[in-house]
């Protein structure tokens, strides 16, 4: 089932707060909040440094994506985005709502002049990157590394 005529894409606004948490909850097993309340506040601040999007289907808020903008990202001089979460109600999944979401971004992404967007993704989350493969992301050679901070290092 593809989406719906009722479907509109708009830019996520405070109100949108709870509805987004709740989605967000419902895909990763836990409340994000705070994450989401600093997001959100930051797109409510400067529309040219977060790009924040909300697709309604019949007439609630079902998806949303932020994105962010960041300048000289590992020594690159141009302006990228990072798509920082993105996310469709499970009972709504499967409509194209998630591509809209991602053409909503790519075309605020465009208002700013950035023309690179960048994410990481769980290689286990098939759906999502079924999503992000669908919306023309593809792999890069290069390694996310992590370590704790919890331990010295080595000397």
């Amino acid at each position: 089932m593809g989406a719906t005529p009722d479907t509109v894409l708009r830019p996520l606004g405070p109100e949108d707060l709870d509805r987004v948490v709740e989605i967000d909850r419902r895909l990763v097993g836990r409340s994000r909040r705070g994450f989401f309340e600093k997001r959100l506040a930051a797109a409510l601040r400067g529309a040219d440094k977060v790009i924040a999007v909300a697709v309604e289907d019949g007439g609630s808020l079902n998806g949303y994506a932020i994105a962010r903008i960041q300048l000289g990202a590992f020594g690159g001089v141009d302006p990228i985005a990072i798509l920082d979460a993105i996310g469709v109600d499970p009972a709504y999944q499967g409509r194209g709502l998630g591509r809209r979401l991602m053409e909503g971004t790519v075309r605020g992404m465009e208002r700013v002049g950035v023309r690179e967007i960048r994410t990481q993704v769980d290689w286990t989350d098939h759906a999502l990157l079924r999503l992000l493969a669908a919306s023309g992301f593809s792999l890069v050679p290069r390694l996310v590394l992590e370590r704790p901070t919890t331990r010295e290092l080595e000397e």
